[in-house]
């Protein structure tokens, strides 16, 4: 009988190649791989490409050649290399994740929203899915069904810090702050180093009035955000607890380092018949913004300008309606991907991109990072510097901005000849004083202040406090506060003897114009800091009411300053807090001084440039015309 050695013999040395052709792949991929991790990813690139060459590829082969593509910013080629994986594998879940990820973050939401679908379709127990799906709802204001994602992805996993983070957020929003305060906790368990989970508590603490809390966290507060990479969120936080110009850049440059900066002035300057503006909000709406910016759109010079709104934000209210009647074109972008917008606004030839919003929530900043315009403006939506190297200029005026300030911003500081911010449209202030509004005894002095809740620092609160102990007769009528917030604030006030009797709260009204009411009821405005008011001020002023303020270092603490400068009322601008208790105590003992006051601003009103809202308008589109002889 034959021998059969030699058959399994060949049997054998075939298995053998096979064996050495699998492990040299395996060895080959999990280099790549390794490559990958570490950053070195174009060797990781370069190993990959050769393996497909060779024909020795799978699914996994080409997600990992995405994932190289993707953190080398290459988005096309990272999309078209998971579409071969999943050519490869009909059923492969995470591929169809990541597709739906990388659609999600150009922006494309409906796509990604089907490929997450899919993806759960092959395999329920996704946790990212669910996760991604559910950043996607909280984006779009849905919160139930972002919170149902969520709780989904809970079910999976645990210990992931990002879940509780995620539901932290959403339950904040719809001001349960008791439960987000205990999510965000639960992130800080699963990560103790987690710095997203602890800036969302001390959002919670600034919403409730927590300043034991916030003192407890000081330290956190004055270093986070500063080092070279070191990114946090919630920019417009940090503004209400620091004053430094210097941190809040700081802050800025290293926030927008993970959106990948670029510095693409490609677009050319054309010249249209019109000067093109383009005007960028997610506020088009019953928005102080909007109500600051309304005159101007009414009083653009036609002949001159053409005047583009691009809008975030599909929620229409009669303030909408109104507003589409002020311009040439009225385009909402929101579901819009980030390449489709993008490629809208650069086909309407805008001139100048301006950005109403800066760092403010369901912000436009991405879409500027692409370069839309050939000259982008930071104005009015966010007071300090956006940090984005395409955000090529910052309107301001001397006031808010001092010389010496200009290095802590990244863009280039243009200047109004007065206040850079402008009054609010006449008639909506034609209301008349109305004691029904509130009842006091006779002789009493009504001090106001009527600011959201994360501008009442302790600082603020403290002096408050002194002035009450300080003065008799003397009343604080507050905004309608949560319930937590006004709790701890009677709390304060209690640990400091005030009579629990002299501290007021407005009642929520129906209308702007009931709320504009009620400062002609008062006999001084009490200002924020290290935040001032803004459209607070404006109404103020407009109603005749004057307002005290203490000037800080940073733009968003210079605001009040920079309105009672071009008023000319610079006697009520503050130095130091002392300044601040002893100016409102003088007022409110020397009548007759604070009545030259407020006659001061009504013969203002009359022939003063603050008031002058058409010449306000001239002044900006003679800014914007110097913009556009300056290089970005």
């Amino acid at each position: 009988m034959k021998s059969t050695n030699k058959g399994f013999g060949g049997k054998d040395k075939s298995i053998k190649r096979r064996l050495s052709d699998d492990f040299e792949y395996l060895s080959q991929i999990e280099k790549a791989n390794i490559c990958a991790r570490e950053g070195k990813l174009l060797d990781a690139e370069i190993i990959y490409r050769k393996l497909i060459k060779k024909g020795k590829f799978n699914h996994s082969t080409y997600h990992g050649l995405a994932f190289v593509y993707e953190r080398l910013g290459r988005r096309r080629e990272a999309f078209d290399s998971l579409i071969h994986a999943i050519k490869l594998k009909e059923n492969y879940a995470e591929g169809y994740a990541d597709l739906g990820r990388l659609l999600q973050n150009a922006g494309d939401i409906k796509n990604a929203l089907n490929y997450y679908e899919i993806s759960l379709k092959y395999n329920p127990n996704l946790f990212g899915a669910y996760l991604n799906k559910g950043n996607i709802f909280a984006k779009l204001g849905s919160h139930k069904e972002a919170l149902d994602n969520y709780l989904k992805a809970l079910e999976i996993n645990n210990k992931v810090p990002m879940i509780f983070h995620s539901i932290g957020i959403i339950l904040a929003k719809e001001k349960k702050y008791i439960e987000a305060e205990l999510n965000f906790q639960k992130a800080l368990k699963c990560d103790p180093n987690a710095i997203y989970p602890k800036i969302e508590l001390i959002k919670i603490y600034l919403e409730t009035l927590n300043f034991e809390q916030l003192n407890n966290h000081k330290l956190f507060i004055d270093k986070v955000g500063l080092l070279d990479g070191e990114e946090i969120s919630n920019l417009l936080t940090f503004f209400y607890l620091n004053d430094s110009p210097k941190k809040q850049y700081l802050r800025a440059l290293n926030f927008n380092k993970k959106m990948n900066l670029r510095n693409n002035n490609l677009i050319e300057l054309k010249k249209n018949k019109r000067i093109r503006i383009g005007y960028l909000s997610a506020n088009f709406n019953d928005h102080p913004v909007s109500k600051v910016m309304e005159s101007i759109f009414i009083h653009h010079d036609r002949s001159k300008y053409e005047i583009f709104a691009y809008s975030l934000s599909a929620n229409e209210d009669e303030i909408t309606k109104k507003l589409k009647n002020y311009f040439d074109s009225f385009i909402c972008i929101q579901n819009l991907s980030l390449s489709e917008a993008v490629t809208k606004i650069r086909s309407d030839n805008i001139d100048i991109a301006i950005d109403l919003m800066g760092h403010t929530s369901k912000n436009m900043i991405k879409i500027f990072n692409e370069r839309i315009a050939p000259r982008q403006v930071n104005y009015l939506g966010f007071p300090g510097t956006t940090g984005v190297t395409n955000i090529d200029f910052l309107i301001a005026d001397e006031f808010v901005i001092p010389k010496d300030n200009h290095i802590y911003y990244s863009e280039k500081i243009i200047k109004m000849p007065n206040s850079y911010i402008n009054s609010i449209k006449y008639e909506y202030f034609e209301s008349k004083k109305d004691q029904s509004i509130i009842s006091l005894p006779k002789g009493s002095f009504l001090l106001a202040a009527f600011h959201q809740t994360s501008k009442l620092s302790d600082e603020v609160v403290s002096c408050w406090t002194k002035i009450l102990s300080k003065t008799e007769n003397t009343y604080l009528w507050l905004k309608n506060l949560n319930i937590i917030a006004k709790k701890n604030l009677m709390s304060f006030f209690k640990s400091k003897d005030i009579d629990m009797n002299r501290i007021l709260f407005a009642e929520n009204v129906d209308s702007y114009e009931e709320h504009l009411s009620r400062y002609s009821s008062a006999d001084i405005f009490l200002d924020s800091f290290n935040y001032n008011g803004h459209s607070t001020l404006v109404e103020c002023i407009w109603s005749e009411l004057p307002f005290v303020t203490f000037l800080g270092e940073s733009f968003a603490s210079r605001v009040g300053g920079s309105i009672l400068h071009s008023l000319g009322l610079d006697e009520l601008i503050c130095e130091s807090h002392e300044e601040y208790v002893d100016k409102v105590i003088f007022y409110s003992l020397n009548k007759e001084k604070l009545k030259k006051i407020k006659n001061k601003i009504k013969v203002e009103k009359k022939v003063g440039r603050f008031f002058d809202q058409k010449k306000f308008t001239r002044d900006l589109e003679k800014t914007y015309e110097r913009i556009l002889e300056i290089s970005p």
